[in-house]
């Protein structure tokens, strides 16, 4: 990743911050699925301790912003607890300034119902000083787009 955002060229910064989104990714994954332990120590190295996520209002988690180091492990208790299986696959990184656009497939099995998810979302991340500060999760992915100011992905 790029030390200084600052003096980066375009091209360098829109690679730090694909590649600061896909860290994100790996490491909420890593703790959903029991490979890291160490989820107090290295939160810091992606998430800004004021982040935010905000799944849509449909989601079973319901209308909420879960917030900061604690709101994030909550959600990811929250999931496990829902999901026997969940799974998130992204498809394509789109950058927009200080935001990228993460085009996603959520796989997703529940733990009481069974019922089995297999949708196409759209994830809104925000970055600033080198670190994500929010995640806005969208169930359509053109209004994902149209928030950052793409009518449609570009090529």
């Amino acid at each position: 990743m790029v030390a200084d955002w600052e003096v980066a060229t375009p091209r360098e910064r829109g690679a730090a911050q694909i590649e600061l989104v896909r860290d994100a990714y790996r490491f909420i994954e890593d703790i959903q699925e029991f490979r890291r332990h160490d989820f107090d120590d290295a939160y810091g190295e992606w998430f800004d301790e004021s982040f935010e996520l905000l799944p849509p209002p449909s989601y079973p988690e319901g209308a909420q912003v879960f917030r900061g180091r604690s709101g994030l492990k909550r959600w990811i208790a929250v999931t496990q607890e829902i999901w026997d299986e969940w799974r998130l696959t992204a498809e394509r990184f789109l950058v927009a300034g200080d935001q990228v656009v993460v085009l996603v497939r959520v796989i997703a099995e529940g733990h009481l119902s069974g019922v089995r998810l297999d949708r196409e979302t759209a994830h809104i991340w925000d970055i600033a000083d080198g670190r994500v500060t929010r995640c806005e999760v969208f169930l359509d992915r053109s209004k994902a787009l149209r928030t950052v100011g793409f009518q449609r992905p570009p090529n």
